[in-house]
């Protein structure tokens, strides 16, 4: 009885160790399938994620029908992408400045700040205050160059841009340059044959600017009083710039300024000792000079007066 209950017990034992070894065997770690399931949902997340991507990219390029891996589509298709945008806001850009560049006129605040800062009333010039100050006329004639005269600007738009150019570009030839005795001293005597006025893509001197742009453009004489030299005889540097809605007025009030002047023109009824202004720009007083003088002058002129030229003192106007 004892050797069959042992063989018994042997048996019982061998099926169980055989029964576990089955079922151990049916069983997957479950750390291999919590690994395996996120790597599924990862990878099924990305082709989802990467096939919309695919098709909003191509609702907006135009792609041949060359198949390529999924890799190079996402690479080359950004890439497109990105080029597109880029070339959109540059054009989106470029089309803004120049509706706005058509549409701007330039401010002439700053000159008209620091010429009533360092001019005086009877037409002297603080040229130590303007070199002092020699950035902000360098930051005005940079406005200047970046707002030209346009076709569709008034002739008002056109001289008061033009003078206040010329005027400023002067003043800061002198500052830059001061102390000097007279502006003669500059550029070995000649110093408005310099090329250094920029505006827009042009860069031009004094002359080109007076006897190449204004004069044979505009029909108007009394650009001479405009127009400052740096001179004790030229015509006084206005206190104040030059402003298209007050052009006509600034001008007949430098003029009368300029010929009333006794240290710049003697009158009297029937002779006159007038500025060389009028002996060199003779052609430009199509009425006559006379006339011109008349329209100003306290004391009328004969037509026929005599009529001699005072000699030109270019010694600085400080």
């Amino acid at each position: 009885m004892r050797k069959i209950s042992f063989v018994l017990v042997i048996l019982f034992i061998i099926g169980c160790t055989s029964n576990k070894k089955e079922e151990k065997s049916n069983i997957k770690p479950e750390s291999t399938t919590a690994i395996d399931t996120a790597m599924v949902d990862h990878t099924s997340e990305q082709i989802i994620s990467n096939e919309e991507k695919i098709e909003v990219k191509d609702s907006v390029i135009v792609t041949n029908k060359v198949k390529e891996s999924e890799t190079d589509i996402k690479v080359s298709k950004g890439r497109e992408i990105a080029k597109e945008a880029k070339a959109g806001d540059k054009k989106e850009k470029k089309e803004i400045t120049k509706g706005n560049i058509e549409r701007v006129r330039p401010h002439h605040t700053i000159w008209n700040s620091l010429t009533k800062k360092h001019v005086s009333s009877s037409g002297k010039v603080n040229y130590n205050g303007f070199k002092s100050n020699i950035k902000s006329i360098e930051i005005y004639l940079s406005h200047l160059e970046v707002t030209p005269p346009k076709k569709d600007w008034t002739k008002n738009e056109k001289l008061a841009y033009w003078f206040n150019l010329y005027n400023a570009a002067t003043i800061h030839l002198i500052a830059s340059n001061y102390p000097v005795k007279s502006i003669k001293d500059i550029n070995n005597g000649k110093p408005w044959d310099k090329k250094f006025i920029k505006s827009g893509n042009k860069t031009y001197s004094l002359n080109q600017i007076e006897n190449s742009i204004v004069r044979p453009n505009f029909n108007e004489p009394r650009l001479h009083v405009a127009f400052n030299c740096a001179a004790i005889s030229c015509p006084k540097l206005m206190k104040g710039a030059f402003l298209p809605s007050k052009l006509n007025s600034q001008l007949n009030m430098l003029s009368k300024s300029w010929i009333t002047d006794s240290s710049k023109n003697k009158i009297s009824e029937n002779s006159i000792e007038i500025s060389k202004i009028f002996e060199w720009y003779k052609v430009d007083f199509k009425k006559g000079i006379i006339p011109f003088i008349n329209n100003f002058s306290t004391t009328k002129i004969t037509p026929n007066a005599e009529i001699k030229y005072l000699d030109y003192n270019w010694d600085l106007n400080d």
